[in-house]
């Protein structure tokens, strides 16, 4: 009885921890939305194993309508956890239909045809099933290693839940009755069982996690938190990761982008309407841009705009899209009025610094300024003053 108590005990408390440790997550990282369904289904994890311990102090209706729902209710928030993690929402309608159907078979085999075994074969075949439904149902979203990693274990604890309860009942269905329930062979596997799972699917959990905490600090840390766009920072990142000759043979373009007159704007109009305006031309520059394409937060209200692999003539009409859509829109930060904005745009080898590349650009967007503004400006088609008169005529 020892022995028993022992494994009995040592399943709540190990569902007891985990439950802890994704609060302590997501107490860190509140924007993980899946984390309080997996520490909510380990803390009712634990509340069932436990009243299992306690089962045969309890009335066998009082425990079979407070343990089973808890089981569950278990199964259900973990699912839940996995459908907010990977795709934004939990399809509660079916997650409780098979729950009802679950309590019905219980209460079935309870009142209708008393069957301990019957009942703990409907148990372990709705836990089979719910977590079935939920490593199926997201195959086409766990896409990584890790995820496929996850998706394995989860389906390995729902077959053996399955099969493991088909053998022990295959032995103890003629010994096993309310009474033994508690310490029989049947409840001891499941709970070493499900102990042990909990341990492998909490490590998975909490390396995912932490992967995701890695990386929404690097984003932060690589974004513009006013546009939303890569900054300075970010553009080092990207830039290193394009390969060193482009694909055959094809230049980069690098685009400089100001807004003009943004300083009157931030006089007249104070620098909430200033960030505003900032913000509407970040998103312009990122929806116009090919996929391949990023947007950069060069400094204040200039942006960069890196091409990879398009020549001067792609980049000139992407520029001039821009310009137009954003001459035309009124905003009514500063009275409805319009706002526009001036390019100059540069040949670029991912062989040569960047840098360099961004001071042509620099040097066409001033030929664009001193023709008037509201213009597009290439490097290279003249001397700035030849290109600005250029841009003029």
């Amino acid at each position: 009885m020892l022995g028993q108590s022992y494994f009995q005990l040592i399943g709540p408390l190990i569902f007891v921890v985990f439950s802890f440790g994704f609060g302590l997550v997501w107490r860190y990282a509140p924007d993980i939305r899946a984390i309080p369904y997996f520490a909510l289904s380990y803390f009712l994890g634990a509340s069932a194993m436990t009243g299992d311990f306690f089962r045969n102090a309890m009335d066998p209706v009082v425990a079979m309508y407070v343990i089973n729902p808890l089981y569950i209710a278990t199964a259900v928030s973990f699912c839940a956890g996995l459908f907010t993690f990977y795709s934004g929402r939990v399809p509660w309608k079916p997650l409780a239909l098979q729950s009802l159907a679950i309590l019905a078979a219980l209460s079935w085999f309870k009142f209708g045809h008393e069957d301990i075994v019957m009942r703990t074969m409907v148990m372990n075949t709705g836990a089979f099933v719910l977590f079935g439904y939920a490593a199926v149902g997201l195959r086409r979203q766990m896409t990584r290693l890790v995820d496929r990693i996850l998706q394995t274990v989860v389906m390995i604890n729902a077959v053996q839940l399955l099969l493991r309860t088909l053998v022990v009942l295959w032995f103890e269905r003629s010994t096993l009755t309310e009474s033994n329930y508690a310490d029989s062979v049947a409840a001891l596997s499941l709970h070493f069982a499900v102990s042990v799972a909990a341990l492998a699917l909490a490590g998975i959990l909490f390396v995912m996690f932490g992967m995701e905490i890695v990386a929404n600090l690097t984003k932060t840390s690589e974004t513009d938190p006013l546009t939303g766009v890569l900054n300075r920072r970010g553009l080092n990142a990207r830039v290193a990761a394009l390969p060193a000759e482009p694909p055959n043979a094809t230049a980069h373009v690098v685009v400089l982008a100001d807004i003009d007159r943004f300083k009157k704007i931030n006089d007249r109009h104070g620098h909430e309407a200033g960030d505003r305006i900032i913000g509407h031309f970040a998103r312009l520059l990122g929806c116009t841009a090919r996929d391949d394409d990023f947007v950069v937060r060069w400094g204040g209200e200039e942006f960069m705009v890196v091409m990879p692999g398009a020549d001067i003539a792609m980049a000139r009409l992407y520029a001039e899209s821009v310009r137009t859509a954003f001459e035309g829109l009124r905003h009514d930060c500063i009275g409805g009025e319009a706002v526009t904005a001036s390019f100059g745009i540069a040949a670029w080898s991912a062989a040569n610094p960047i840098a360099e590349a961004a001071r042509f650009a620099d040097r066409a967007l001033y030929s664009a300024k001193r023709a008037g503004r509201n213009r597009v400006c290439v490097h290279g088609a003249g001397r700035p003053d030849e290109a600005a008169r250029n841009a003029v005529a």
